[in-house]
């Protein structure tokens, strides 16, 4: 299979916050949809130790062990149980892909962010990702993933240190307790912690 982008975005609709607002928005892109019962965010830095302490404070030796985007996203995806289901994903138009996103319909979130609508595996993306960036291999996570149950949904965003999850109790459980992971609880009615 392949990634298949989608023109129609109507799939989308879940996704926007009940509420108007940019924090209603900037949590939506932290960690997904207000609709979960239980939301967690996998880091792939360490929280910084100060409230928009620069990233370039932090060691080369964090850089060099974290997870890159793909093997963040596959991993996560692998424990909520989706690695081989087909998934929806929003790209964002912001990344440097080469070709350039096809010109499809875009999801716009509250005027944030604006993205293209894929259909695939996470192995459909990750293939797909490393073809069309450069410098070849640099991958950039989905903004958005989700399968088409709607049981879980990973969020991306493209300033974030982790990705945020949102899922039943029971998948973040499982998420926290994921060998080779580093997780913490999140909510969506705090400002989780950022880098400047």
């Amino acid at each position: 299979m392949t990634l298949e982008f989608i023109d129609d975005i109507r799939e989308t609709a879940w996704l926007r916050p009940p509420e108007s607002g940019h924090a209603a928005a900037e949590a939506t892109l932290w960690l997904g949809p207000a609709r979960f019962e239980a939301y967690a965010r996998v880091l792939q830095l360490p929280d910084p130790v100060y409230d928009r302490q620069p990233e370039a404070e932090l060691a080369d030796a964090v850089f060099d062990g974290a997870p890159s985007d793909d093997e963040l996203v596959t991993r996560v995806v692998e424990v909520l149980g989706g690695s081989s289901d087909d998934l929806f994903l929003l790209l964002w138009e912001g990344y440097p892909y080469r070709p350039a996103l096809p010109a499809t319909a875009r999801f716009d979130l509250a005027g944030l962010r604006r993205y293209a609508l894929a259909r695939g595996t996470v192995e459909d993306w990750a293939r797909w990702v490393h073809e069309a960036t450069e410098p070849p291999g640099r991958a950039f996570p989905p903004a958005f993933a989700w399968p088409a149950a709607r049981a879980w949904c990973i969020a991306f965003d493209v300033d974030a240190h982790f990705a945020g999850v949102g899922a039943s109790e029971e998948a973040i459980t499982r998420l926290l307790d994921a060998e080779g992971l580093s997780t913490a609880r999140a909510s969506r009615e705090s400002t989780p912690p950022l880098y400047g």
